[in-house]
């Protein structure tokens, strides 16, 4: 295949002859020959393809002229959707005459992206919801006639929001499976039957990982077997690992149970009034137990609370058993029925696992969130899980993303000492991979690291602005935008704000709202519609958090600076977090430079590739947050990033702009 590859990325290949403006560059070939080689050998890479790499097509050529059957997941639904309805498109039609056959390529989600036939046609059937959910149940109606799937993500004549979708869509607690009497007309069997036979299946790291935990559960699977997996934002997965081995209840679950339990005893041979107030006490002590947890904090350590919520735990407990207890001889009575009966059964084995003692090894932890609350059981480890499983497949594995690397010491270095040069030499020795690689278990995996082609020394500028106050000053998001609102009015807009709270975000927004520029705000519209807005503003502001930090990509003069709010830490308060860092302590590490700073590393590095996203954009930078450019940690983040001049006077930073834009 060597030969292939280098003929179809050549200057003169069939690449840059098929495909418009495509640039052979030498990095995509090299990751290109190290993806197949790993697909041939059946092995393990990790690969930091730098942004404007290519990777998506260095990893999908290979892939494809493998002959193997490929399992590719990214980060999110909407990255999916790009993969499968822009990128793959391309490659497919440019290699199909190559290899002379025709591919089968396949788009899998989790079950809730799917309309379900049973339960839409049982909302038809109710007429007590508002008009504005009929008229949405209508255009399904309508639209179904001419879909194959009917993924929800071509239904965008409805809000992303819509009151709708939990009404005409399930879960695995409420799916009915082979008892259901649409199940042979099923969108999600239909879509994974095609993919049994798929050459290609373009998934997300949730579904990728449930179905990993089912089969190592022996309870199924939801994919295909697959002889490569490709996990591109691989950077991702370790979070996304840690939840799907973690076991939680909700208040939501248990109310949804109440919610089906009335609707399908309405015919049943039960008291209804038995019903209603074995409904009412449910509700009344999980909204009681609500209450009490939301009093003590937002989310928090199960010990903190355990002693004083007990009374309240007990009360959930009894009734979640009386609720089996009626449901037991009503299961008979239909599929339904039967269904509620084996959900409270295990809701009430899990609710009374997960309130009594913690298991060793577990991080066992509460939030509350909206009027209700989880629990959850989080494994202090996940990588050895993971890398059994991913051993299991018996398949080749490729990870990589952008940002699969910080500069990650193999030994304990002493941040306060005055010698940074000497460190940083040091810091350049260690394994770069060694961060990402630990957390799931795949240090003996090879690796391979491709810087970005941009030269962000004569592209990017980064800006300090002086005299800014730490970022717990109750006025540091005002004195942030005071010092640099001469920067966007000179930009004309044409800036992207990335946030670390929603609470800063809610703060900026009120500021900027009372100047003269177009804000498009993270929540206010589904993200593609806030990006795409904002590409063709006039004065334009795009204010985001979280998601935001990954995934947007906006290129040429629509965006010209990218300003960061503070540091990305994760919050000192998360139970996770702290009990992660005390576990390191206990261990003899240093929890803050080995977990802690490694982790905002790569936060960072994410929201800085927000800015430079083609060869011929001129950006500016801003990181606000003091800490960077006086503590010495912020050195070391520093070195994270990638190299460009370094300004904190506003007239020259006009002046160096102006110059780099006319080059």
């Amino acid at each position: 295949m060597s030969n292939d590859l280098n003929a179809l990325f050549s200057q003169n290949g069939l690449l840059a002859k098929e495909i418009p403006d495509y640039l052979p560059r030498h990095a995509q070939l090299q990751m290109a020959h190290k993806v197949s080689e790993v697909l041939l050998q059946q092995g393990v890479l990790l690969c930091e393809a730098g942004t404007g790499t290519g990777k998506t097509f260095a990893y999908l050529v290979p892939a494809i002229l493998s002959g193997k059957a490929i399992i590719i997941s990214t980060g999110t639904k909407n990255l999916q959707d790009q993969l499968f309805y822009k990128d793959l498109p391309i490659i497919v039609s440019v290699l199909e005459p190559l290899i002379q056959r025709q591919l089968n390529v396949c788009l899998l989600k989790g079950r809730s992206n799917y309309i379900c036939l049973y339960r839409f046609e049982k909302a038809l059937d109710e007429a007590w919801y508002d008009d504005q959910t009929m008229s949405d149940l209508q255009q399904i109606k309508t639209h179904l006639r001419q879909t194959e799937f009917a993924d929800i993500a071509e239904f965008n004549m409805l809000k992303e929001q819509s009151s709708v979708w939990p009404i005409v869509t399930s879960t695995s607690d409420n799916c009915l499976g082979g008892g259901c009497p649409n199940h042979d007309d099923c969108y999600i069997v239909k879509a994974r039957e095609q993919a049994v036979s798929a050459d290609i299946t373009i998934v997300n790291h949730h579904l990728l990982m449930a179905d990993l935990k089912l089969k190592n559960d022996t309870l199924g699977e939801l994919l295909p077997a697959a002889q490569g997996y490709i996990i591109d934002e691989a950077h991702q997965l370790p979070d996304i690992a840690s939840r799907f081995f973690s076991k939680h209840i909700s208040s939501g679950q248990i109310k949804e149970l109440l919610k089906d339990v009335r609707r399908f005893t309405a015919k049943a041979p039960v008291s209804k009034n038995q019903i209603m107030a074995l409904n009412q006490d449910a509700r009344k002590v999980l909204d009681d137990l609500a209450l009490v947890l939301r009093r003590y904090r937002s989310r928090g350590s199960w010990a903190e609370v355990s002693e004083t919520i007990k009374p309240l735990c007990d009360e959930v407990f009894f009734v979640l058993k009386k609720l089996k207890t009626v449901l037991e001889p009503l299961a008979a009575e239909g599929v339904e029925l039967e269904n509620c009966y084996k959900r409270s059964e295990q809701i009430w084995r899990i609710f009374s696992e997960l309130t009594a003692k913690t298991p060793e090894n577990m991080i066992h932890w509460f939030e509350c969130r909206n009027q209700g609350f989880d629990i959850h059981l989080t494994p202090l480890l996940v990588g050895d899980a993971f890398k059994r499983q991913l051993d299991a497949t018996a398949s080749s594995w490729i990870f990589t993303s952008a940002t699969l690397t910080v500069n990650y010491p193999d030994t304990q270095y002493h941040l306060d000492s005055d010698d940074l040069e000497q460190q940083s030499e040091q810091l350049t020795k260690a394994s770069l991979f060694a961060y990402f690689a630990a957390q799931l278990a795949l240090n003996n995996s090879d690796s391979l690291l491709l810087e970005s082609p941009f030269d962000y020394r004569k592209q990017a500028i980064l800006f300090a602005p002086q005299t800014m106050p730490l970022p717990d000053d109750d006025r540091y998001i005002a004195s942030l935008i005071e010092r640099i609102i001469p920067i966007i009015e000179w930009l004309e807009g044409k800036t992207f704000f990335l946030f670390t709270s929603y609470r800063a975000m809610r703060e900026a927004r009120e500021i900027l709202s009372a100047m003269d520029f177009q804000l498009y705000v993270q929540g206010d519209a589904p993200k593609q519609q806030l990006v795409n807005e904002f590409k063709s503003a006039n004065r334009g502001i795009l204010l985001g958090t979280s998601s935001f930090w990954e995934g947007v990509d906006v290129k040429g003069d629509a965006l010209s600076c990218v300003v960061i709010d503070k540091l990305p830490f994760a919050s000192p308060n998360d139970p996770v977090l702290q009990a992660r860092i005390n576990y390191m302590q206990q261990q003899g590490q240093n929890a803050f430079y080995q977990y802690q700073l490694p982790q905002a590393a790569m936060s960072l590095k994410q929201g800085t590739g927000r800015l430079i996203r083609d060869v011929n954009d001129k950006g500016i930078l801003i990181i606000a947050d003091p800490r960077l450019y006086h503590k010495s940690y912020g050195y070391y983040l520093r070195q994270c990033l990638p190299k460009m001049p370094l300004e904190s006077d506003i007239p020259q930073l006009q002046k160096h702009f102006k110059h780099m834009k006319s080059l």
